[in-house]
């Protein structure tokens, strides 16, 4: 899958009610979703979860994945949370 379409997967998912959190920004994930264009880069996408001041919430990983298919460990990745989960994690830090 690459970036686009898991973007894609994930607004059908929150409804378009959800936050991307990246190591470099938070942004509404329409605006990322916008941005992404037609971004081919593989991503493998999971469910977990997202901690912050002892606070943890579901989210949505997107983990970008390196030229022969494995993940990468630089940091790289995204996740996406709620709206109304992103505001319990920042009203607590």
């Amino acid at each position: 899958m690459n970036l686009r379409e898991a973007l894609e997967e994930v607004w059908e998912e929150y409804g378009g009610e959800a936050v991307v959190i990246s190591a470099r920004y938070e942004r509404p994930l329409g605006e990322v979703l916008e941005e992404a264009g037609e971004d081919g880069r593989k991503v493998w996408v999971e469910w977990g979860e997202v901690s912050s001041g002892g606070v943890s919430v579901p989210a949505t990983h997107i983990l970008f994945l390196d030229e022969d298919g494995y993940m990468r460990r630089d940091g790289s990745g995204l996740a996406v949370v709620s709206v109304e989960d992103y505001r319990r994690l920042r009203a607590l830090s």
